[in-house]
């Protein structure tokens, strides 16, 4: 069972390393994004530690920006590699820099193998009660989101995103241009959890819809939280679907900031038994412990 490891990170690069390190095998591929925002010696940092790892690849550096597509890119990107080098894999999982394993590598691989052409993601048909507060989620595709940074104005450099209402930006301006964006025809919206694990077959046709849907592809441009929705729209709406698991695999506790929390040690006993591959997330700076406790137990 080969897994391909496609990693987007944007600090810790120490934390990085040590996920990288412990996943690490003979049959495992890391394609590693570093935020371009991050600083220079972050990214030196990683890339000299693995200069001579013939299975550590980095892929062009952007900008990832809270909502916008470049998260949906760099994955993009991260998959294109592989394909394009001809990279031998079952699966690819998606992780970030601040996700950890909660299971050793041979239950990893004794796992996949185990549901061999299964895939999971967690998935969930718009509009639903999760994103109640962005009407189901359908404001997220119904309206224009722009992304605005480094933006003159002190409005647009605080809003960020930009959400294009008619009657609720200037007045008078709405009367120009019609915000109410026209939805692609024949699809099914789907949204779930930005991280995923999915098999060869399902990342092929990822692959392939991209080349041959630019427009649809193109929408999701000014989507809002696109990596929230774009590979469960893709999948979901495929003769794959079939196949897709509603899981991520992941243990994640949400915080009230509606941001997942970080696990320190007092939530070690939680992390091992939650049966979960993988968990989220972790910072180092916080709390270094609970990613030796881990270690011990999954080595």
């Amino acid at each position: 069972m080969k897994i391909a490891y496609i990693v987007l990170a944007h600090k810790l690069p120490g934390q990085l390393i040590r996920l990288i390190r412990t996943l690490d095998s003979s049959s495992a591929t890391f394609l590693i994004h570093i935020d371009k925002k991050a600083e220079g010696s972050s990214y030196k940092k990683v890339s000299d530690t693995f200069a001579d790892a013939e299975n550590v690849y980095f892929l062009e550096r952007r900008p990832i920006y809270y909502g916008d597509f470049n998260h949906v890119q760099s994955t993009l990107d991260g998959i294109h590699m592989l394909l394009e080098l001809d990279i031998s894999f079952d699966y690819v999982i998606l992780l970030t820099g601040q996700d950890y394993p909660v299971k050793s590598q041979n239950d990893i691989q004794i796992f996949l193998d185990k549901n061999r052409g299964k895939s999971f993601m967690e998935y969930f048909l718009l509009p639903d009660e999760r994103w109640g507060d962005e009407d189901g989620g359908l404001d997220r595709i119904n309206y224009w989101h722009l992304n605005f940074r480094g933006n003159e104005f002190a409005y647009l450099k605080k809003k960020r995103i930009l959400k294009l209402v008619p009657d609720k930006l200037w007045n008078g301006f709405s009367r120009v241009f019609h915000f109410q964006r026209k939805l692609p025809q024949n699809i099914k919206w789907y949204g779930g959890s930005a991280y995923w694990n999915l098999s060869r077959e399902c990342i092929e046709y990822i692959a392939a819809f991209v080349k041959e849907n630019e427009d649809t592809v193109n929408f999701f441009k000014h989507a809002k939280i696109s990596g929230e929705m774009f590979f469960q729209t893709v999948l979901l709406n495929s003769h794959l679907k079939e196949s897709i698991v509603d899981d991520s695999l992941r243990y994640i506790e949400w915080s009230d900031s509606r941001h997942p929390a970080v696990f320190g040690k007092k939530d070690f006993g939680r992390l091992m038994e939650s049966g979960n591959l993988f968990a989220r997330k972790f910072d180092s700076a916080e709390d270094a412990e609970i990613l030796k406790m881990i270690d011990q137990e999954i080595s």
